[in-house]
């Protein structure tokens, strides 16, 4: 039996939908059960423990009929809530590359902001 990484990527092209559960530094770890600083790296598109991946997954799906977004991206016109949950569950995480990624920033402090980790993740691929 193949062993899983323990690392994965939440999916890019769902952060912005899951931004209006997050609310303030204070809050994402009640809200969603994760900490400022993985939230930090799912904005940058880095990779953070799958256990962490699958706790967001679990409090975004309880969550989900809250989020016009997902409604759009997964519309189910069965569902109660009008969410495809089978095709968002599976678009969720994705495989963390075996390769380190990109480089952090170099000063020494890493990404501290949404707002940096949206510039880190918009820079990625330009040598610089």
């Amino acid at each position: 039996m193949q062993q899983q990484s323990g690392m994965c990527i939440v999916n890019r092209e769902l952060v912005e939908d899951l931004e209006p559960l997050v609310g303030s530094q204070a809050e994402v770890m009640r809200r969603l059960g994760i900490s400022w600083n993985s939230w930090i790296k799912i904005v940058a598109g880095l990779p953070v423990r799958r256990s962490v991946g699958q706790r967001l997954k679990e409090r975004t799906l309880a969550q989900a009929a809250a989020l016009q977004g997902l409604r759009t991206k997964f519309p189910c016109t069965v569902a109660p809530d009008g969410i495809n949950r089978a095709a968002l569950e599976s678009a969720f995480m994705l495989p963390a590359a075996n390769d380190a990624g990109p480089a952090l920033p170099s000063n020494g402090h890493g990404l501290r902001s949404v707002r940096q980790a949206r510039s880190f993740r918009s820079c990625e691929g330009i040598a610089g």
